[in-house]
């Protein structure tokens, strides 16, 4: 990278990857990827398993998750295809810590969030964090949310109760979409 290079940095679970997870990417993308010199980059911090275990209400919930292992491949395979349509390139970074590189790496310019409180709070505290040690507070970019076809949010936990699928489609009691009436 060099000094124009403009750097984006968001962090998750991901798992399962949904529309929610991919309008945070394409934001990241968005704002690393930039008119003029440079091509940007993209810092994406994969929780690792044993945070997913220290952050949750319900640390058993993390063993459904899968493991990290299996959650970096289908995260990489998802931003090999993101980021085609972006000049910036990626890379995905180990999460031990709930704050990451953000709170701590110079060369990071911008933060992007999702607009849940928890998340939002976070980012405020990576930004105290940062003007303590010296450094300038990031930019803070909040996707919207996505919701699914039912008018509610999509996120990873109406998925695995079998609510909705990744795209946000009501599913039957059976795990199946609804067909369109005619």
């Amino acid at each position: 990278m060099t000094d124009t290079d403009r750097t984006a940095i968001l962090g998750g679970t991901f798992t399962p990857i949904h529309n929610g997870h991919r309008a945070l990417l394409h934001a990241a993308f968005q704002t690393a990827s930039h008119d003029g010199p440079g091509d940007g980059h993209v810092v994406v911090g994969l929780t690792s398993s044993d945070l997913a275990t220290r952050t949750r209400s319900n640390p058993e919930q993390a063993a459904l998750f899968g493991s990290y292992a299996e959650r970096r491949a289908a995260l990489a395979d998802e931003l090999d295809r993101l980021s085609r349509a972006y000049t910036a390139s990626y890379e995905i970074t180990k999460l031990t810590d709930p704050r990451g590189p953000a709170a701590t790496d110079d060369d990071i310019d911008a933060l992007i969030a999702s607009p849940e409180s928890k998340a939002q709070r976070r980012a405020h505290e990576i930004n105290r964090q940062r003007l303590e040690q010296g450094l300038c507070p990031l930019e803070v970019h909040t996707a919207p949310f996505v919701v699914a076809e039912d008018g509610t949010r999509i996120s990873s936990t109406r998925i695995r109760r079998g609510e909705i699928d990744v795209h946000g489609r009501v599913l039957d009691d059976h795990g199946e979409g609804s067909s369109p009436t005619g």
